[in-house]
């Protein structure tokens, strides 16, 4: 699993900090669910952390474009604020 850690400053501005590959080397986490559940336990509750969709970590795989990659990056931070502003 691929996640993207942000920030969002109070202007509204998002700041990337890390791309996270949260598979576990040795096979003991193969689909990261206990790097997600340890990421949520933080203060934010996981509010600024983004899991990549398959299809958006298949297309990201699939350039050398950094614009292309940014755009990718971009889709995913943004429709993971949307989805938890929403979410009460």
């Amino acid at each position: 699993m691929l996640a993207i850690e942000y920030d969002v400053a109070v202007d509204g501005m998002v700041e990337v900090v890390a791309l996270i590959n949260a598979t576990e080397e040795n096979g003991a986490d193969p689909d990261g669910q206990a790097w997600l559940a340890w990421r949520c336990g933080h203060e934010d509750g996981g509010h600024g952390c983004a899991v990549v969709p398959s299809g958006e970590l298949a297309a990201m795989e699939a350039t050398d474009d950094e614009d292309e990659i940014r755009a990718i990056v971009e889709r995913v931070v943004l429709a993971d604020r949307r989805a938890k502003e929403a979410t009460p």
